[in-house]
């Protein structure tokens, strides 16, 4: 087997472990058992959201750090069995105190995971040539997580009225350590460019400077982080499609986050028995399918309507699925929530895919990590703030509010991306036009190539590069200086 293809099998693996980490069979019950078995309010739910989210903004980075440091790998399979240690810490705890110390625990495992997964997918697409193939294995793969979601949504609901709602967590930490065995099995890709060698064709677009911190920048753990951050604040249309995808992703997935204590409020529990939990999960599951559905559809989306309209055309085609939301109280509004979902699930490989082929591959776990960060930062400020107007007010006054988002920070930030993307495009196109043409190039009588200086002085040298062979001396004069060969 050649040494590219033995990385074609960490695709079905990787599918295998998101399959594995999706699987989280207390998914459809969990607010349920915060509420009715350890007695929190919706807006202490809230809290801990807040809790979880906060420790993935300071945790993300460094664990991407961390996985571009010592391995995507390593990272994967660490963060399944922390997840798995957190996940029982959760059960065997009562108090407030001790669920948020379990919530710490469950989201620094998840940031283990959360950009590492696609960086690994990514670079191990790149060995093989066939980065384009990137959004359509990153939908799949979030396609059978989110099955997996919709399977465990299915058992999930009367394995509770079976069983209990504890022990349908501690299957789901089983789930979690067989994700972490599973990402054993992987092969670790090249994590430098330097690993890659000269691949102008699959290379992220970099500029001088990338060029030269990735030789001679600091190799340590702080410097990935900084380097990370510096990608991101140069490259403004990084910055603004993380800041826009996070926003929409987040006031999207709030419909979603409230189906369980809706339900509630419509008198349907999942702890009444089997045929109880089975009508539980019958209402629970459409939303999973949705975002199975989303994931797998992003990839032939994006390729339709281009990377620059399809996040805008999803933005903006979820905001009327508000309008039942924010008209009618009744169980039937399961259905554009649903939808709302499988909205939110495309976006993800869609952002993650247009920031992919924009950075470098040592840097790419850092980078899709602030993505997963800033995500985080938006989760912790705005979950706790709509669940309490969800307490106080009502459901409706919270969907209100999660559009409101969007229509008007979303909208801002679509603004800075669009403008910050063309500038990029113009700029590409200013390049490509300022390479000479063949044309330009003249042939001397004894088969040299003839160059023009920038002085209007025609010059001997090795074509292209000739101009570039010759600087101004003390007397403003043509000076001969060491040719050095363009290897781009």
């Amino acid at each position: 087997m050649s040494r590219p293809e033995r990385y074609a099998r960490n695709i079905p693996i990787y599918y295998l472990f998101q399959f594995a980490t999706g699987f989280l069979i207390w998914v459809p019950v969990w607010i349920i058992f915060l509420q009715d078995e350890r007695g929190l309010s919706l807006t202490q739910v809230g809290l801990m959201e807040a809790v979880f989210w906060a420790c993935m903004m300071l945790f993300e980075v460094p664990t991407g750090a961390i996985a571009d440091r010592f391995g995507r790998r390593t990272s994967l399979a660490l963060g399944g069995f922390l997840f798995t240690g957190g996940t029982i810490f959760f059960v065997l705890s009562d108090g407030f105190a001790g669920l948020a110390i379990s919530y710490v625990i469950m989201a620094i495992s998840m940031t283990l995971y959360s950009g590492s997964g696609h960086a690994l997918l990514y670079d191990s697409l790149r060995v093989l040539g066939r980065t384009r193939d990137y959004e359509k294995h990153m939908g799949r793969s979030e396609a059978l997580m989110t099955g997996a979601l919709l399977g465990a949504a299915l058992f999930g609901g009367p394995m509770a009225g079976l069983w209990g709602l504890e022990t349908v967590f501690l299957i789901g930490a089983g789930t979690m350590a067989a994700a972490g065995f599973v990402a054993l099995l992987l092969r670790e890709p090249p994590r430098t460019e330097a690993e890659f060698g000269p691949d102008g064709l699959h290379a992220a677009p970099i500029s001088a400077a990338d060029a030269a911190s990735d030789m001679h920048g600091t190799s340590g753990f702080v410097g990935y982080v900084f380097e990370g951050f510096r990608i991101v604040l140069r490259q403004r249309p990084i910055l603004w499609i993380i800041l826009l995808a996070g926003i929409v992703t987040v006031a999207y997935e709030m419909p979603s986050f409230f189906v369980q204590p809706f339900l509630r409020s419509h008198g349907l529990s999942p702890s009444g028995g089997l045929l109880d939990g089975a009508i539980w999960s019958g209402l629970i599951v459409p939303a999973f399918a949705a975002m199975s559905a989303g994931s797998l559809l992003a990839a032939p989306f994006v390729a339709r309507v281009g990377e620059r309209r399809a996040i805008p055309i999803l933005m903006f085609g979820g905001a009327f699925l508000f309008i039942p939301l924010l008209l009618f109280n009744h169980i039937s509004i399961v259905a554009p929530i649903a939808i709302l979902g499988g909205i939110h699930a495309a976006i993800r490989p869609i952002a993650t895919g247009y920031i992919n082929r924009r950075i470098r591959s040592d840097q790419r776990a850092t980078v899709l990590s602030i993505f997963e960060l800033m995500m985080a930062a938006q989760m912790a400020v705005i979950v706790p703030l709509i669940s309490a107007s969800a307490d106080v007010i009502d459901f409706r006054f919270a969907y209100a509010l999660s559009i409101g988002v969007v229509l008007t920070v979303g909208v801002v930030f679509l603004l800075y991306w669009r403008r910050s993307h063309r500038r990029e495009q113009t700029d590409a196109l200013r390049r490509i036009s300022l390479r000479p043409a063949p044309q330009a190039i003249a042939m001397a009588p004894d088969g040299t190539t003839i160059g023009v200086h920038p002085t209007g002085i025609p010059v001997p040298g090795n074509g292209v590069g000739s101009c570039s062979d010759y600087r101004n001396g003390t007397d403003a004069t043509p000076e001969r200086v060491p040719t050095r060969q363009d290897r781009s």
